[in-house]
């Protein structure tokens, strides 16, 4: 395969998943991997994530482009310049990484299929920033049967002076034990200031309704 046909089919999957949010069981992992041979389905707990582990499993980075999640750590940022905020707890969180010339890009951070209960909800927190304002984006899609539902869209608070790590939650809208994916979409810019980070994802099943982040 040439290098031209593959910068093609690059561009192409990125026009494709910004547009119209590539169907989970379509994409693939960044090793390679078919989403459709992963057969194993997640407790609902499962999904919890503070990433003090030093991993972001269960949840898989698909990004398609040079930009990817990592766990970071707060006593070694990769962005010297611009350190996210102190966590409220612990030292490590996601961070939307970029290469050395701070390429922007799009990034996609999934679970397997695991199935939910009437109720169900989960929470997290997040810090995003760009030079203008809405300048990036996060948002957390639910999927059932490769129909996505978007239950939070955070580029509201992407702005300049955004220096705090908000709370952001959602309850599920099933009516019955229903199977299911979460994804966070996000893009980040290529300017210096720009930034998205994710901590502390928590499945809790004693949130009725849709939160909103904390100011």
């Amino acid at each position: 395969m040439s290098n031209s046909f593959r910068l093609f089919l690059a561009v192409t999957t990125i026009a494709v998943c910004w547009s119209n949010h590539v169907p989970v069981s379509r994409q693939n992992t960044r090793l390679g991997v078919s989403l459709v041979d992963i057969k194993t389905k997640l407790t609902r707990t499962s999904v919890n994530n503070d990433f003090e582990s030093g991993s972001p499993d269960p949840w898989i980075d698909t990004s398609p482009t040079s930009v990817y999640w990592n766990v970071e750590d707060f006593s070694t940022p990769t962005e010297v310049n611009y350190p996210p905020p102190t966590p409220s707890m612990g030292t490590k969180y996601l961070r939307a990484t970029r290469d050395s010339q701070l390429a922007p890009g799009l990034l996609i951070l999934r679970t397997v299929t695991f199935t939910a209960f009437p109720g169900d909800a989960i929470s997290f927190k997040f810090w995003i920033r760009s030079k203008y304002t809405g300048g990036n984006t996060l948002d957390l899609v639910l999927v059932i049967d490769d129909v996505e539902t978007t239950l939070l869209a955070l580029s509201s608070y992407s702005t300049s002076v955004n220096v705090e790590w908000r709370t952001a939650s959602s309850s599920f809208p099933i009516s019955t034990p229903t199977n299911l994916t979460l994804i966070f979409y996000g893009y980040c810019g290529g300017n210096s200031e720009d930034a998205i980070a994710i901590d502390d994802i928590l499945f809790n099943s004693s949130i009725t309704e849709q939160g909103t982040p904390n100011s």
